[in-house]
């Protein structure tokens, strides 16, 4: 083998092997995330055109460590019966949307670690607790508690 077939190889290799790595991430955080909550939320209808859109939300799945990120890369809908989620669309490939109603959530307490500001939700059902940041965070929590009359549920 002379060099131009190692450059050659290396030329087309490196990109495929990157993609490869990629695909294996994104299937790694839906496997070891985003699956938990598949058979409670998962959601087959489109997100209702007059819901309220957060671009670019945090989530945190589960407690930290070991808990699975998605910073900066969620979507989230709001309106009357819940909340909807989908991550970015580098991040779409594996997780289907998820519908998330009022009445799954048992309570959402306000957090603040050193600058942040978040809300975990912890759910009426065995699925992993979520983590939002920032203003999505604050109107999940703010139409929660509308939905449960000003009190938590």
């Amino acid at each position: 083998m002379n060099d131009t077939h190692l450059i050659w190889i290396l030329a087309l290799g490196s990109p495929l092997f990157f993609v490869a790595l990629w695909l294996g991430i994104i299937r790694l955080l839906s496997w070891f995330g985003w699956s938990r909550y598949l058979p409670e939320f998962a959601c087959e209808r489109s997100v209702p055109p007059d819901a309220q859109r957060y671009a670019m939300a945090s989530l945190v799945i589960g407690r930290f460590p070991g808990g699975v990120s998605y910073r900066s890369a969620m979507n989230v809908w709001i309106d009357t019966g819940g909340f909807y989620l989908r991550p970015l669309a580098i991040f779409r490939l594996f997780p289907p949307l998820l519908h998330v109603r009022w009445y799954a959530i048992a309570s959402i307490e306000p957090r603040k670690t050193l600058w942040v500001k978040a809300h975990q939700l912890t759910f009426r059902r065995d699925v992993p607790m979520m983590t939002f940041g920032h203003s999505a965070g604050q109107a999940i929590f703010d139409r929660w508690q509308a939905h449960h009359g000003g009190r938590p549920a």
